[in-house]
């Protein structure tokens, strides 16, 4: 493993949940855009290395969703370095494939390594009802949850294949000696959402697999807007709050996320510290 130098931690910024929406007046679609670029400006002072954008970056409604996209896009890509970006429910009013082409997406699930972390980005909405089931185990997994409804049909499942992958993807980060963070729209536990946003459908089955492998020292989810923390087998299973209700939480508009040998911080756009966690 080549070992993050002790005193330059690897630094990046996160965002999750922007909502943004063209449906308002003006001057609040206005107000939005401005405490947006507020973030890009905040990341720029800190000098980070990427950043994460953790899904349902707009509303998307049935008549503006093509100009939201374009309009937070637009944002968006002022920042210089890379944006890994992630699949949540709402940018999925918008089809699959022109919006993994428009975020540069080869596939909706993917890793990335730097500095002896391994990122490993899920496709929570790999089953859902926008979908049709690539596998017969796949469909029962849609069958079930279509009979359930209090599950929520905006939620999704991690399908077998993409396990699969997810499963290799762990293999590799221990033989490679890396340390691996997981990142996926939704929570994964249910201590860190509630009943009205709920969580990956399967997602006892996805943290129990991430549980199983030394090489997991944490997990970021969005999707909750409230934000949730929980330690489950050695893991951090960290849900940060939405940018959308930030006149709520005003402690958490944007963040950045430092990884040392040992510990993880997390500080808000104010660069006051969130979470200090040590890794187990």
């Amino acid at each position: 493993m080549v070992s993050p130098d002790n005193h330059t931690p690897l630094r990046f910024g996160i965002i999750t949940d922007i909502h943004f929406s063209t449906e308002n007046e003006p001057a609040a679609a206005a107000k939005t855009a401005a405490d947006l670029s507020a973030c890009l400006d905040c990341w720029q002072r800190n000098d980070i290395d990427f950043l994460v954008q953790l899904g349902d970056q707009i509303k998307g409604s049935d008549t503006h969703k093509e100009e939201e996209f374009r309009q937070v896009s637009s944002i968006l890509n002022i920042f210089s370095g890379t944006i890994h970006h992630v699949l949540g429910n709402h940018c999925l009013a918008l089809p699959r494939q022109t919006l993994m082409t428009a975020l540069g997406l080869q596939t909706p699930f993917y890793a990335f390594t730097i500095r002896g972390f391994r990122f490993i980005v899920l496709d929570g909405m790999d089953v859902s009802v926008l979908r049709i089931p690539e596998t017969l185990e796949d469909s029962q997994t849609l069958a079930f949850f279509h009979a359930h409804p209090e599950l929520h049909d905006y939620c999704g499942a991690v399908g077998v294949q993409q396990q699969s992958w997810l499963k290799r993807e762990l293999k590799e980060a221990e033989l490679a000696g890396e340390k691996a963070i997981a990142v996926c729209h939704f929570p994964l536990l249910p201590e860190t959402t509630d009943p009205k946003h709920g969580l990956l459908w399967n997602h006892r089955e996805i943290a129990e697999l991430l549980a199983s492998s030394p090489a997991v020292k944490a997990c970021f989810s969005g999707h909750y807007h409230y934000g949730g923390y929980a330690l489950h087998k050695g893991i951090h299973f960290v849900v940060l709050p939405a940018f959308v209700n930030r006149h709520e939480h005003p402690g958490f508009t944007c963040g950045m996320v430092e990884l040392h040998e040992e510990r993880m911080v997390i500080r808000n756009q104010l660069q006051e510290t969130l979470y200090d966690l040590t890794f187990h």
